[in-house]
């Protein structure tokens, strides 16, 4: 499939990865299918934001994903050519809260859909979104698509589950399935509950005098931190390719939440310095006595991995991936998108 599909099933496309895929495929002339949770009004805001909300090759319809006959139905009835499963629970700390919901929706659902397309579209490709968390807390790093899988998180032994069915599925019943292994991918679209957005907003309005300080978990968790459409543009590429297979999709560097912290308010204009240990270690603007960022504990997980650092190697050879953006350039395109909302938006907002 060296072309574009002609119709696309897009999973979870009111989220940071779906809107940005909608969109890349929207570009290629490629009809849309996207699915959003039952019961809730689409939170459409990156739609909008991206220009495709109105565009008239874009359809919207509810899915419950842990619901099969409703993933049956909707393949059957929309009949794709491919199909990328973006939706899912996406946040480690909500799957240690309930880990029941995080394997249906992100375990189940997965196979639901890929049994779903084998029953209605076996000629269809499709794509898992994968996630890092299923290496656990590896050995060695870097790691790729060989490293040993030992989960370590709730939300990890989900996504292993889901991960573990693409492989199974492609080999038994030979789908066209495959898993891209999504090491941390950020951009201005991303919400608010992930640590970087959070980051990034809190310094907007920090500069704007609109708050004081941050508070963060564990500061020394190091994670590959990717520009989300450079993964995007890599999970169309997998579609593209005549033969399925796994992908790790990473940068190869490796950056602690401190060091993030550091480049987004230099984004902004100021340098922090870092003082005490663990809990006690705090942020202060450098030229001043204002602590801007605090460890609070209650933000610590259970279990978090020290290091996750992708090798993507075989996504460089075999898809064309290539990281644009470093640390410092990501977290200034975050934090410069946080300050243009922040400066629309009401001082009492």
């Amino acid at each position: 499939m060296s072309a574009s599909p002609r119709r696309a099933l897009v999973t979870g496309i009111s989220g940071q990865d779906g809107a940005l895929l909608a969109s890349l495929l929207l570009r290629d002339g490629v009809e849309v299918v996207g699915t959003h949770r039952p019961g809730r009004d689409v939170d459409d805001w990156r739609l909008h934001g991206l220009g495709i909300a109105a565009d008239p090759r874009l359809r919207l319809v509810a899915l419950d994903p842990a619901d099969a006959g409703a993933c049956a139905a909707l393949v059957e009835g929309c009949a794709p050519h491919a199909v990328f499963h973006l939706a899912g629970q996406s946040r480690v700390a909500e799957s240690f809260r309930d880990p029941r919901a995080s394997l249906a929706a992100n375990g189940a659902s997965t196979v639901n859909l890929l049994e779903a397309l084998r029953a209605h579209a076996p000629s269809a490709r499709f794509v898992l979104a994968a996630s890092a968390e299923i290496f656990g807390s590896p050995a060695h790093a870097p790691q790729d698509e060989s490293t040993p899988l030992a989960a370590k998180t709730p939300y990890g032994v989900s996504k292993l589950l889901a991960h573990a069915a693409v492989g199974a599925w492609r080999a038994s019943y030979g789908l066209h399935a495959s898993s891209a292994i999504l090491f941390n991918h950020e951009s201005e679209w991303r919400d608010e509950a992930f640590v970087t957005r959070k980051i990034s907003r809190a310094v907007a309005r920090i500069a704007l005098g609109r708050e004081g300080e941050l508070a963060l978990g564990n500061l020394d968790a190091r994670r590959d931190f990717g520009y989300a459409p450079d993964h995007v543009a890599a999970m169309r590429a997998i579609v593209a390719r005549d033969t399925a297979g796994d992908y790790v999709l990473a940068t190869g560097t490796g950056s602690s939440i401190r060091e993030f912290a550091s480049a987004a308010f230099a984004a902004a204009g100021s340098v922090l310095d870092w003082f005490g240990e663990g809990a006690d270690e705090v942020g202060v603007e450098r030229g001043s006595d204002r602590v801007r960022v605090r460890v609070d504990a209650a933000l610590l997980r259970p279990v978090d991995a020290p290091l996750l650092v992708g090798d993507a190697s075989k996504a460089r050879r075999e898809l064309g991936f290539s990281p644009t953006l470093d640390l410092a350039g990501l977290a200034r395109r975050m934090v410069d998108a946080d300050l243009a909302r922040e400066r629309a938006a009401p001082s009492c907002a």
